[in-house]
């Protein structure tokens, strides 16, 4: 009987997370962290369901070389996985703790715009930067985004128009209008504030899960960076979270 319920709790908790990843689909989005996640849920389910066959499957193997071998193999590569991914995960939390404790220059990288208006993301991200700039006065801002094929003004105009209409000055907020990914969103400002001989440290503003791999970016462009992080609304956390995962490994490893 205790195995029954635990076997429901299992798979109720893995229905759960099957929700979480097809949702975004819904939402028109879909991106390396729904997919991986919604084809890792599943594989759970499928061997929750058919655990019994699982455990034969795996007597059967573990009689032979060649199956032994593969089992070993493929148990090193789960635990290498989540060990990395536990590593990761607090070194991405460390990193939006990272806040400045020094003048900076702000510098707000851009998200999907819907049409002429913030997407709900972005608009995480210049509420976190109003915060910010509306405690520290001296500060200016750059808002770095091009623009997208559906998008009607640039991400830059955008952050620009949303910023001023919450109250700060158009004075201190500088816009970069042409970068099209996180790396160019640094590049290109870092570009402006020597030209304007701004604060060199800067601080970023992007999502909490994103802080640390833009972090590596700029360091790789020696850059010296602090972060003050937007929050992600709960449901859609796993799925960026877990794609962050993917984009750090080809940020770490494969760049």
């Amino acid at each position: 009987m205790l195995q029954y319920i635990v076997k429901f709790i299992i798979l109720s908790i893995e229905i759960v997370f099957l929700i979480i990843f097809i949702l975004p689909f819904y939402k028109h989005i879909s991106n390396i962290g729904n997919i991986v996640g919604l084809f890792i849920t599943a594989c759970l389910i499928i061997i929750t369901l058919f655990w019994n066959y699982v455990i034969r499957l795996i007597i059967r193997l573990w009689h032979n070389i060649g199956g032994r071998i593969l089992l070993i193999l493929l148990a090193a590569l789960i635990l290498v996985s989540v060990v990395w991914c536990i590593y990761i995960s607090l070194r991405m939390v460390s990193a939006y703790k990272n806040y400045p404790d020094k003048e900076t220059t702000v510098v707000v990288l851009g998200c999907k715009v819907n049409k002429y208006h913030p997407s709900k993301m972005l608009r995480h991200r210049l509420e976190a930067a109003y915060d910010y700039l509306s405690e520290n006065e001296n500060i200016k801002c750059i808002v770095s985004g091009g623009q997208g094929p559906d998008e009607k003004i640039t991400e830059a105009e955008c952050m620009y128009n949303y910023l001023v209409d919450l109250g700060i000055s158009s004075d201190r907020i500088i816009k970069e209008d042409k970068a099209k990914n996180t790396y160019e969103n640094i590049k290109f400002s870092y570009e402006i504030i020597e030209k304007m001989n701004l604060p060199k440290d800067i601080t970023i503003v992007t999502d909490g899960f994103h802080e640390y791999r833009a972090s590596i970016i700029a360091e790789k462009q020696n850059i010296n960076s602090y972060s003050v992080y937007a929050k992600t609304t709960k449901i859609d956390l796993p799925y960026y979270w877990l794609r962050e995962w993917m984009g750090l490994f080809q940020e770490k490893y494969l760049k």
